[in-house]
C-alpha cells in the first residue's frame, strides 16, 4: 500500500514523532542527545525551518516544526539518516535505529499549536525523567521557563516569537501557568 501523500506548503507546522526501532533507546548517554540537537541546529540553518518545541526523550523524539522552504519529509529525511549513521557508527551496530518513518500530525490552527507545545514540554514529567522541568536538559521547555532577556541574540535551535508573543510579561511566568494548568476536554 503506498504511503499517504503529505500536505505541504510554506509555513505549515507538524507535531513530528519519531520512535526507535522496537522502542530501543536511541540516546545512550549525552553525547548523543547533543549530536542530535546540533544536526537539528545544522539543519535549521541549510534548510530553513523553525522548532518551536522539541523533547528529546531516551527512546523517542518530539518536535514541533514549521516549514519555511522546504518540504518536512525532506527536513527530517536528512535528520533522521544523519542521526543514525551517527548513532550506529559510535555505537558500532548496524540497522534501523527509527521505528519506521516519523509521524506528522498537521497542526491546524493556533489551539492546535499551543496544545502540541505545552504536550512536548510535559513530555519529560509525563515519562517520569524528572520532576522539575527546569531539570531535564533535552526539552525546550527549559527555554521557554526562564526569562529571556530582551537582547539575547536568536536560540541557536528555537524560534520563540510565536509561542511567547501572546504571553503578557513576565512571559516565562505565564508560559509555565499555561503548560501547568488541566487540559480542557
Amino acid at each position: 500500500m503506498p504511503r499517504e501523500q503529505q500536505f505541504w506548503f510554506p509555513g505549515t507546522t507538524y507535531y513530528i514523532k519519531a520512535r526507535g526501532v522496537r522502542d530501543l533507546r536511541i540516546f545512550l548517554d549525552y553525547k548523543d542527545y547533543a549530536h542530535y540537537v546540533y544536526l537539528l541546529t545544522k539543519m535549521k540553518a541549510e534548510c530553513d525551518f523553525d522548532v518551536h518545541a522539541y523533547a528529546l526523550l531516551p527512546n523517542e523524539i518530539h518536535l514541533l516544526l514549521e516549514t519555511i522552504s522546504q518540504k518536512t519529509s525532506i527536513i527530517m529525511q536528512r535528520l533522521q539518516t544523519g542521526y543514525a549513521m551517527y548513532f550506529n557508527r559510535r555505537h558500532r551496530l548496524k540497522g534501523h535505529v527509527f521505528n519506521g518513518r516519523y509521524a506528522a500530525e498537521l497542526v491546524k490552527d493556533e489551539t492546535h499549536f499551543f496544545e502540541s507545545s505545552r504536550n512536548i514540554h510535559l513530555t519529560p514529567l509525563q515519562e517520569k525523567l524528572v520532576t522539575d522541568l527546569h531539570d531535564y536538559r533535552w526539552c525546550s521547555a527549559r527555554d521557554y521557563l526562564t526569562p529571556q532577556p530582551e537582547d539575547t541574540p536568536n536560540h541557536p535551535v528555537l524560534t520563540l516569537d510565536r509561542t511567547l508573543r501572546l504571553f503578557p510579561s513576565p512571559k516565562h511566568n505565564f508560559y509555565h501557568e499555561f503548560i501547568h494548568q488541566p487540559l480542557q476536554k
